[in-house]
């Protein structure tokens, strides 16, 4: 028998702009827990004929009846629409499609939202006739619910959703031991009170993926101290931390290990369809949960394809073999057109004056590298199969911790460092800045003062300097003779802790018969993260630059290369306290080309150019 299809559509008014309300619905996995439906395993991605992709879907409802579907990929248009399509392979329902709209209540009003929600079924017998009201309007009406139970909490804090109440345990006891031990570490008593907190109310998706920024955000505390606070919090026995390797096109997480020692250097996308090398500062994330001893928190998955999951992409659609279709063009700048699977990528220009044609796409790719839109492009499938193509921020960056962020900070390597990548394993580093510093004259020193006094002179001087790395977020790599090595993630706190160094080595200095003499260089580029005698070391041109430029000290100076100077950032810090400056071409050990350096040193020392003239 064939049963006709059930429509309904559903709308109500809401004191909220149409940004607000769509970060609330378009958090998927958040929203279809909160309506009741039944958390879903998700097969990799499938493919058959001309059609576009899909994944084969498994649930149970109420843990007992089984369901198994295709569902395809969302498609949405930020803060406007969406919709989701799924054809069931077994169960009462033979199709569904559903979504919501997001509209002005009123002409010329952004306070006031109209959501209007829809949904179409079409059973597939007799139990799904009778369940499509009970089951599927219910849950329109369990959305409608979740905006209202948002209002009512009254904060409009995105941080802090309605909340489905959820059956955890929590071990009191020994949560409030382990946070015992926490505030024996350098971190505030409100810190570890917002974290106790968080660990009792939280749901269970939010204490197994518990994200330093977003939290940061939400407690009104700098990055870098909530970070610090869950490292001190993994090492008490309070948080579990791991690492994730993201795709960096879709940003979606693609496998999770327990230590660096298990990441592999390549892995596969399946939505995307393309394989990639890890990198450290790109597809490798920090991962924090809470512990199991305190609480069994199962992060379940109900979405694996809504846009909040990928924030970067403005618009995602499926055009159909031989349609042309016209797309919309956000104001957001550094835009570009991808085809998901083939991941062909046309750059978008939206101050580019449009030429009217079509950008055609073909089995072979793009017609064009680049597309001008200044508020639309019309699309041309002409390829031989149906197409989703996402309108996506190619500049994006996810809000997470990389791994070659937290592998620069003190606090990582003293906390954990038995954390190696398995001795055979390399993996890139885009960018990172290396930081090397000599001790001049230490021969002498040992001569003049002896061996013991010397060697405890020279401790004492790296104990100083770790101070110094470690203040700026880097971290001493390791010692060679009476020389460190330390990393930065970014080149501002390389040259920060640099400028520490030599600024404070007079107060260092006071009351001793021989003070010491430092020279200092740093070089930012990429390089290769590996383990060496049992620590995370770095190797690669800029290592080597690095420790070259330094050797062109003078001691009580700072080399740096001539292109620091070239970004605004550095050359404000270098301009701080009227540091002397001079540039100079030097011919360094290795390296073919001759470069151009610059020297800096503090206080009143005189040199040929200052700054100014540079």
């Amino acid at each position: 028998m064939k049963y006709a299809t059930k429509r309904y559509v559903l709308e109500r008014d809401y004191p909220f702009s149409k940004e607000k309300i769509w970060a609330l619905l378009a958090d998927n996995n958040r929203l279809n827990l909160y309506i009741g439906l039944f958390p879903v395993k998700f097969s990799n991605v499938k493919k058959e004929g001309e059609g576009v992709f899909y994944r084969e879907a498994f649930a149970k409802v109420g843990g007992l009846v089984p369901l198994r579907w295709q569902e395809f990929p969302f498609q949405w248009e930020e803060n406007k629409r969406y919709e989701v399509e799924r054809r069931y392979l077994s169960g009462p329902i033979k199709h569904f499609v559903g979504g919501i709209e997001l509209l002005d209540a009123a002409p010329n009003s952004t306070d006031v939202t109209r959501v209007r929600l829809t949904a179409e079924f079409v059973p597939q017998n007799i139990l799904g006739l009778a369940a499509i009201p009970l089951t599927g309007y219910k849950s329109m009406l369990n959305t409608f619910a979740y905006i209202e139970e948002f209002i009512a909490g009254k904060s409009g804090d995105l941080f802090d959703p309605p909340q489905k109440k959820e059956k955890h345990t929590v071990d009191f006891a020994e949560l409030d031991r382990l946070t015992t031990v926490l505030r024996n570490w350098p971190v505030t008593p409100r810190s570890v009170d917002l974290l106790h907190a968080y660990i009792v109310t939280k749901s269970d998706h939010d204490a197994a993926h518990m994200e330093p920024v977003r939290i940061a955000e939400a407690w009104g505390m700098e990055t870098d101290e909530v970070l610090r606070l869950f490292l001190y919090a993994a090492k008490s026995g309070v948080l579990n931390l791991s690492w994730n390797m993201i795709c960096p096109n879709c940003r979606v997480s693609k496998s999770e290990q327990n230590s660096l020692s298990g990441l592999t250097s390549q892995f596969h996308c399946d939505l995307c369809g393309i394989n990639y090398d890890a990198s450290f500062d790109q597809f490798v994330e920090l991962n924090f949960s809470v512990h199991s001893s305190i609480r069994k928190a199962y992060a379940e998955v109900y979405c694996v394809g809504g846009p909040m999951i990928t924030p970067h992409v403005k618009l995602q659609k499926v055009i159909a073999k031989g349609a042309t279709v016209r797309l919309p063009v956000p104001g957001e700048e550094n835009l570009r057109l991808r085809v998901l699977q083939a991941n062909d990528m046309a750059a978008v220009e939206r101050n580019a004056e449009a030429t009217g044609l079509p950008l055609i796409y073909t089995d072979a790719g793009w017609s064009e590298p680049v597309v001008a839109g200044a508020s639309e492009i019309t699309v041309q499938n002409a390829s031989s199969h149906d197409i989703l193509v996402a309108l996506e921020q190619s500049d994006w960056s996810k809000n997470t911790v990389t791994a070659a962020q937290v592998t620069a900070m003190q606090e990582f390597r003293d906390l954990f460092s038995s954390e190696m990548l398995s001795p055979d394993q390399q993996i890139g580093i885009d960018h990172v800045t290396i930081l090397f510093t000599d001790l001049q004259g230490s021969t002498s020193l040992y001569e003049t003062v002896g061996d013991a006094n010397a060697y405890g002179q020279v401790n004492k001087h790296f104990d100083y300097l770790t101070k110094s790395i470690g203040k700026n977020r880097g971290s001493v790599v390791k010692t060679i003779g009476d020389a460190v090595m330390a990393v930065f993630h970014l080149p501002e706190d390389g040259l920060r802790a640099a400028l520490d160094i030599q600024q404070n080595l007079v107060e260092f200095n006071k009351g001793k018969e021989d003070p010491i003499i430092l020279k200092v260089g740093l070089y930012s580029g990429p390089a290769i993260a590996v383990t060496s005698n049992d620590r995370l070391d770095y190797f690669g041109r800029t290592v080597n630059l690095a420790a070259r430029i330094q050797g062109q000290g003078t001691g009580g100076d700072i080399i740096i290369s001539r292109n620091y100077l070239d970004q605004p950032k550095l050359r404000a810090i270098v301009e701080r306290g009227g540091n002397q400056v001079e540039t100079f071409p030097a011919k360094l050990k290795g390296i073919e080309e001759q470069v151009e350096l610059v020297r800096v040193c503090v206080g009143e020392a005189e040199f040929k150019e200052v700054l100014s003239v540079i």
